[in-house]
């Protein structure tokens, strides 16, 4: 490809000679004057060519200079070697001369490799002398140290500044690092997008400087390093304490803006510290420069609880564990908390100040991570209090200008505290920090789905009470009803596809299903409540609108009816208790007339006519009560404590047998098992008991047990036997229910009969014509009359 180049050259002078001729034929003169430019032309060329083989530092070549350059080398070594072959042929005992040798080496030298082992050399010195001249004789200023402190990170992991921490921990650069740092706190005219930068840069370059003698695997340092190391503790105390100083002014100003540019500074670091080189820094020692902000953290009151060592690190290897621990499970919120304290202690803070307050508080708690679920109890308990004492105050003093804001914040962080504990045990869903931390909480539709992933797998591995009141939190305080209805609505537009929609609710049918079964005997759940009530309207016109004209799947379907019949429970009990209590029903919202009717009619409450059921079903959709209303409310009240319990029994029992087969049904046994523990709490429950049902639903029973048996003939063996729980609790409770009638009602009760059990399911029934003797007592009706019946309400004319 360069003879390309030399050959275009050639042709130019031929085509240049070619001209020239031509003109000489046709005009002698002017051929001549055509030939003299010509040769002055190649003279010149010539000349242009070897200028750089006889003057080494001429600026002109030429594509002939190369060739020319190997010709002459080649001429000039067969010229010496043709005169060394000579005298090697007059005297072969002749060796080379030390001017020979020195000229061979000169031939091979290379004066640019030799420029740049000498730079190399010198590059620690000179460094060092420009960086001390920038610092301490050249007028630095903030502007010009903001941009020297941007560019720092790129400098030192320049390969031409390999040496570079040699002279950054140096006295003067450190001190001028921290009084630029401190100008955030002191220079109020600076704008708040400005400190924050200034801030980070800041940390950002304390830190770079401090990791030299702080790589994992490192030897424990030489002297030099560790005076190196106790001087960046030095001036971590003096600015910890500097930055102290200005929280505790009395210009709520400046103290406020101290404890933010603090609050950010520790953040900024703490957030370095987790990321640099994730899963080794627990294994590293702990150095000294970090003591002083582990003993601010840990003891905001000046004590200090690790002292200086020789050696530069902390020497206990578990101690420096558990210190690393400590500062990055911890910190986080302990560095929160202090803030949310200095806010509170400020009296009458300026609006301005507040801004930047909040601000702050914003990136704190963005930056909060999943490490923040192994926090210690201790520290759970100091953010506790301060959110318990900004909420008293807000009741007391009702100065909420600055404190419900505050609030506002603390109850994200309480909220995204209990979140983290459900995504602890999965590691995909850890890099979702800003979602969980943010103000939508469980409204975010991907939070809801990521929850309703990791909650079933975190309630199945923890107790029973921790499990309660950790839902009665999620419940209560976390508003998760309001949530759900706030995504099942977002879901039920017209625009969103149907296989999204049924995500949602399913996603929501996950959550409803572990919140039922985990708040079994909670006493501090009201299911009466309006956003419970106002969910229950939500999810049953979802239902309606947005899968109408399609087919649910049978596990979704399976879900909603266990959904139902919880909800009935729990609405019955807490319905029939405070009947109980104050006598008689009352309604305290709107909500408690549509949940009674939706009660009523899901259970099919009535006296076995349509009328009487659809009754109920225009009040649950609002409608307006009336004096028709209460008194059959009172009346049907009576008959719902009294069948309702073994209604959801007989209804569960129907689902359960829709489910089986469970192949190709998207069920497993566990949703089974689901139900077989929800109905064995019903055969257990005293304060609802069965057995006092009337005669017309034990025929549903019976008949349901029936259908059961013929189901069982027509399956598999293993099918079969997934029935075989419920047919034992009917078989539990059927007998049970046979001897509760008096003697006297033995021929008039009504006993349907009851076929006999199939091969595969042989049992011994208990006939129900034997009827034990049973005395009749006088009972206070639920709604306040008194009503005569017996006890077991099981005879046909009672």
């Amino acid at each position: 490809m360069y003879g390309t180049y030399v050959l275009l050259h050639l042709s130019l002078f031929l085509f240049l000679w070619a001209i020239s001729d031509f003109f000489y034929t046709v005009h002698t003169s002017l051929g001549t004057i055509a030939r003299y430019c010509l040769v002055a032309a190649v003279v010149a060329y010539v000349a242009l060519s070897i200028s750089t083989l006889i003057f080494s530092n001429s600026p002109y070549n030429t594509p002939l200079t190369p060739p020319l350059r190997a010709s002459g080398i080649l001429l000039l070594y067969g010229f010496r070697i043709a005169l060394w072959s000579l005298q090697r042929l007059r005297d072969p005992n002749k060796s080379l001369t030390s001017e020979q040798r020195q000229y061979i080496k000169r031939l091979r030298f290379d004066r640019g490799y030799l420029y740049l082992l000498e730079a190399s050399k010198r590059v620690g010195d000179l460094e060092r002398y420009a960086m001390e001249w920038l610092f301490e004789k050249n007028d630095f200023s903030d502007k010009d140290m903001d941009k020297f402190l941007e560019a720092l990170p790129g400098y030192m992991s320049s390969r031409h500044t390999a040496g570079a921490q040699e002279y950054l921990t140096a006295d003067y650069i450190l001190e001028r690092i921290s009084k630029h740092f401190l100008t955030c706190a002191t220079s109020l005219e600076l704008s708040e997008e400005t400190t924050i930068s200034r801030v980070l840069c800041c940390v950002r370059s304390l830190q770079l400087i401090s990791q030299h003698g702080m790589k994992p695997g490192q030897n424990p340092p030489e002297e030099a390093d560790k005076k190196k190391l106790r001087l960046q503790k030095t001036y971590n105390e003096r600015l910890i304490y500097d930055l102290k100083m200005l929280c505790d002014m009395e210009d709520p100003v400046v103290a406020l803006r101290a404890s933010c540019i603090r609050a950010l500074a520790i953040q900024g670091l703490l957030t370095m510290l987790a990321q640099t080189e994730e899963g080794t820094t627990h294994n590293r020692p702990f150095p000294t420069p970090l003591i002083p902000l582990y003993d601010h953290l840990l003891f905001p009151d000046g004590k200090e609880m690790v002292q200086e060592l020789g050696d530069g690190y902390v020497s206990d290897d578990e101690e420096g564990k558990k210190m690393w621990k400590v500062l990055l499970s911890d910190g986080p919120l302990l560095n929160l908390t202090m803030l949310a304290k200095a806010v509170h202690s400020q009296e009458h803070p300026p609006q301005s100040s507040l801004s930047f307050c909040w601000k702050t508080f914003d990136m704190l708690v963005k930056q909060l991570g999943i490490a923040l679920t192994e926090a210690s109890n201790e520290t759970r308990v100091q953010f506790t209090a301060m959110r318990n004492k900004a909420s008293e105050h807000i009741q007391k003093k009702e100065q909420g200008f600055r404190i419900v804001p505050l609030l506002d914040i603390l109850d994200v962080v309480d909220r995204g505290q209990r979140l983290l504990v459900a995504f602890s045990n999965h590691p995909e869903y850890h890099s979702g920090r800003d979602v969980v931390f943010g103000k939508e909480h469980l409204r975010n539709g991907d939070l809801l789905k990521a929850f309703a992933r990791c909650l079933p797998d975190y309630v199945a591995s923890i107790g029973q009470d921790e499990c309660r009141k950790f839902m009665e939190g999620i419940v209560c305080d976390d508003g998760l009803w309001a949530s759900l209805q706030v995504n099942l609505w977002n879901a039920q537009r017209s625009d969103v596809p149907i296989p999204d929609k049924l995500r949602v609710f399913e996603d929501c049918c996950t959550v409803i299903d572990v919140a039922f079964s985990s708040l079994e005997g909670s006493t501090k759940m009201d299911w009466r409540a309006p956003e419970f009530g106002s969910l229950a309207h939500q999810f049953e016109t979802f239902i309606n609108h947005s899968f109408q004209g399609s087919f649910m799947a049978r596990a979704t379907s399976f879900r909603v009816g266990v959904i139902r019949a919880r909800c009935c429970k729990a609405l019955l009990a807490q319905f029939c208790d405070d009947v109980e209590r104050d006598g008689t029903i009352f309604f305290r919202s709107q909500w408690d007339v549509a949940s009674l009717a939706r009660l009523f009619w899901t259970l099919g409450i009535g006296d076995g006519k349509e009328s009487d059921t659809e009754f109920w079903k225009p009040y649950i959709n609002g409608g307006q009560i009336g004096a028709e209303f209460a008194i059959k409310a009172r009346e049907t009240i009576d008959q719902a404590a009294r069948d309702g319990s073994l209604l959801t029994f007989y209804k569960l029992g129907r689902l359960a047998t829709m489910a089986v087969p469970l192949h190709g049904s998207g069920l497993v046994l566990q949703d089974l098992e689901k139900v077989w523990d929800l109905q064995r709490s019903m055969v257990n429950d005293q304060h609802l008991p069965l057995n006092r049902a009337s005669d017309q639903v034990w025929e549903r029973v019976d008949r349901l047990r029936t259908e059961v048996n013929h189901l069982g003939s027509n399956l598999s063996g293993e099918e079969r036997d997934r029935l075989n729980p419920l047919l034992e609790m009917i078989d539990e409770i059927l007998p049970r229910s046979q001897t509760e009638l008096m003697p006297n009602e033995r021929a008039d009760a009504q006993v349907p009969v009851t076929p006999a059990s199939p091969p595969w399911k042989q049992d011994d029934r208990v006939d129900r014509s034997n009827f034990s003797s049973e005395s009749t007592e006088t009972t206070r009706g639920l709604s306040g009359a008194t009503l005569t019946s017996e006890n077991s309400y099981r005879g046909a004319n009672s």
